[in-house]
């Protein structure tokens, strides 16, 4: 119908995506990782030059990046990032020679204020001092994945594949918290089990009274129906004997 039509071009409209039709399976995608060059023992450019499937899809370019050991520590480059047009990232404030895992990441921007988050396969480089230190306004390479790659740029691509890794901020909170969590369960527990106690206490403290109360009561009952026999059962007086002579000899 004409309405339906209507809604579904309002929904479309509101979202902030270039690419409106990404709703019908044109979402952007990933040719292959990203390439990884060491700026100094401290620090790394990420690029992803030729790599963006369908960039009209994307609003904004992100980079994830975590220790090899610990893929929950990860962290995120700060917005604003990237746009669609921008194809490298400077990571920082890195630890010398320890192993990082990097990820490029499209973000779609939906209705409602979702996102989609769109993940490269993930890329794991180590600063050395055997490595070559590029600068940062050094030309960006484009890898082709389906092409043969130098082992120099091969070394930098690292590991190919799906290797993606979730966002998980609860996991990042228990363990960062693992404390706290641990303290606030005995607590909750404790809270719990003084609950249950005082419940059973009380329904035994009812059960008791009931108990106490129904002998009296039956007593009292038993008593009353002893002095009502007893009143049935009382002796004539001379004045009823007479009266009771008086229909006898009537009769």
């Amino acid at each position: 119908t004409v309405f339906q039509a209507f809604l579904l071009l309002t929904l479309l409209s509101l979202t902030d995506s270039s690419c409106t039709w990404s709703w019908f399976g044109q979402n952007p995608s990933w040719k292959g990782p990203p390439v990884v060059e060491q700026v100094s023992i401290f620090s790394v450019r990420v690029s992803w030059a030729g790599l963006l499937v369908k960039p009209g899809c994307a609003d904004k370019i992100r980079v994830k990046y975590w220790k090899s050991l610990s893929p929950n520590d990860w962290k995120m480059s700060k917005d604003p990032c990237c746009t669609v047009d921008t194809t490298s990232y400077l990571v920082d404030n890195l630890d010398k020679y320890m192993e990082y895992t990097y990820q490029v990441i499209a973000v779609e921007i939906k209705t409602l204020r979702s996102s989609d988050y769109n993940r490269s396969p993930v890329t794991r480089f180590k600063t050395s001092r055997d490595i070559k230190s590029i600068s940062v306004d050094s030309s960006i390479p484009e890898p082709s994945p389906s092409s043969s790659t130098s082992p120099p740029l091969q070394a930098r691509l690292g590991p190919q594949g799906g290797e993606e890794e979730k966002d998980v901020p609860s996991q990042n909170f228990i363990e960062k918290h693992f404390m706290l969590v641990i303290i606030g369960s005995v607590v909750g527990g404790i809270i719990i089990l003084v609950l249950v106690i005082s419940t059973i206490v009380s329904l035994r403290i009812k059960r008791k009274k009931t108990e106490d109360t129904t002998p009296l009561t039956q007593l009292s009952q038993s008593q009353s129906q002893h002095t009502k026999k007893k009143d049935d059962t009382a002796p004539l007086s001379q004045v009823e004997k007479k009266a009771l002579s008086l229909i006898l000899r009537t009769n």
